[in-house]
């Protein structure tokens, strides 16, 4: 793996902005504008859409392991999903070709995250259902661990995924942009429009945000926001 002293990450804030660096992240759909070397995302609906859109960079996604093209979804996802959940293949056109394929299901119940994403398509997005995405050949898709130990605790959001992968690649000097929760600014621009995360959100957030710091006080981690 190459090993570089600086990383810049670019998160989805006001401070987010086009950075003229060869090792830059980006987080979720709407960071392929900057067009970073890496894209992380941690939502598998976020990783879909990327995937559609065909990303050119090297994708980082988390617990994402695709099935080998050779076994068909028809039989399979069958037998792994109960017999009243339907199934919609997310991305058809790029079936033909593809090197392999993914199957997310959302299951019965609504938490907050399922709820906020089922309203940008609530009739595509909703539970009892599952979604087969298929893997063109031109994509690059590395999988990386959750970094969550448990299903109870919080969800990692993006940027900690890719401060994460940034420090694992010798990074001891990380700059941020457009992670303006670190001063207090909740928006942000999600797959099709800007919002406010609410105050449940920056908790999270910045908790992760601070534990990255706490595992790796080796690194420096400079903030740039709108309030610097």
């Amino acid at each position: 793996m190459l090993r570089n002293s600086k990383a810049w990450i670019i998160g989805n804030g006001p401070s987010a902005r086009a950075i003229a660096e060869d090792n830059t992240y980006g987080c979720n759909i709407s960071g392929m504008k900057y067009n970073p070397k890496y894209l992380c995302s941690s939502d598998p609906w976020l990783q879909y859409d990327i995937i559609r859109a065909g990303h050119e960079g090297i994708c980082l996604f988390n617990d994402f392991v695709p099935i080998p093209a050779e076994i068909i979804p028809e039989g399979f996802i069958e037998s792994q999903i109960p017999p009243d959940y339907d199934c919609i293949i997310h991305n058809p056109e790029q079936q033909e070709g593809a090197v392999g394929w993914h199957f997310y299901c959302t299951g019965e119940t609504l938490n907050e995250h399922w709820t906020k994403n089922m309203g940008v398509q609530p009739d595509y997005w909703r539970t009892r259902r599952a979604y087969i995405c298929f893997i063109p050949p031109t994509m690059t898709i590395h999988n990386v661990t959750p970094l969550e130990k448990t299903k109870q605790e919080p969800l990692a959001p993006s940027g900690v995924y890719a401060i994460h992968h940034a420090i694992e690649n010798g990074a001891t000097e990380i700059h941020t942009y457009g992670f303006d929760s670190m001063a207090g600014v909740m928006m942000t621009e999600s797959r099709y429009d800007s919002k406010s995360h609410d105050a449940t959100q920056q908790d999270r957030f910045i908790q992760w945000y601070k534990r990255m710091a706490e595992w790796h006080p080796e690194v420096k981690i400079i903030w740039h926001t709108i309030k610097e």
